[in-house]
């Protein structure tokens, strides 16, 4: 299925509604600059529960821009984002209950590896042995048990992106977002966690 709005080309962003909650977004614009030319311009796609939609498209097509939107990262100039039934185009970021894999990996170069992953838990005001436990469950997944004292300058790439991992399934997000989430991984890991 192809997303209208998007060129064709080779690198790729993807989106997992979880369980119950579809993402749709409709007739999405955004430009950077006033009267400049759309970095998006009309884009239109669903992304169904419980499956994996990617957005397909070469470097400059606007594929993170649209992520970035859809996470309130970035304001459309128009369009709509809902999540099922819910339209969040204006909800702030921090309200739309999604995690965000960046291709950038977006780590905090200050914290160890369990404080990144735990960041987003503290923020909820999680009891800290509920934080401990679900750190503790998330390096067991990502496969970086015994790392979790380090900071994410004394990891290699494909660690740096697990870490991004953990830290965005941390929450329980309704949608995920991953921006090109398996470009740094050996084979076997993405399988593991695209599973």
């Amino acid at each position: 299925r192809r997303v209208r709005g998007l060129a064709r080309g080779g690198l790729s962003v993807s989106v997992v509604p979880r369980r119950s909650m579809s993402l749709v977004v409709k007739n999405l614009t955004k430009r950077f600059t006033a009267r400049g030319t759309p970095a998006v311009a009309d884009v239109s796609f669903a992304a169904p529960a419980g499956g994996i939609t990617t957005l397909l498209g070469p470097s400059g097509s606007g594929k993170s821009t649209v992520l970035r939107v859809v996470a309130g990262l970035e304001q459309p100039d128009s369009g709509q984002v809902l999540f099922g039934e819910e339209e969040v185009t204006h909800l702030p970021a921090q309200h739309r209950g999604l995690g965000f894999v960046f291709q950038s990996y977006a780590l905090f170069k200050h914290m160890t590896v369990r404080k990144n992953i735990a960041f987003g838990l503290g923020v909820r005001k999680m009891p800290k042995a509920e934080v401990r436990r679900r750190v503790e469950e998330l390096l067991g997944l990502v496969q970086l048990e015994g790392l979790g004292d380090r900071y994410p300058a004394q990891l290699s790439g494909g660690q740096r992106q697990r870490v991004g991992f953990a830290r965005a399934l941390a929450v329980e997000p309704k949608v995920l977002l991953m921006d090109e989430p398996f470009s740094a991984l050996d084979a076997l890991t993405a399988i593991t966690l695209r599973e």
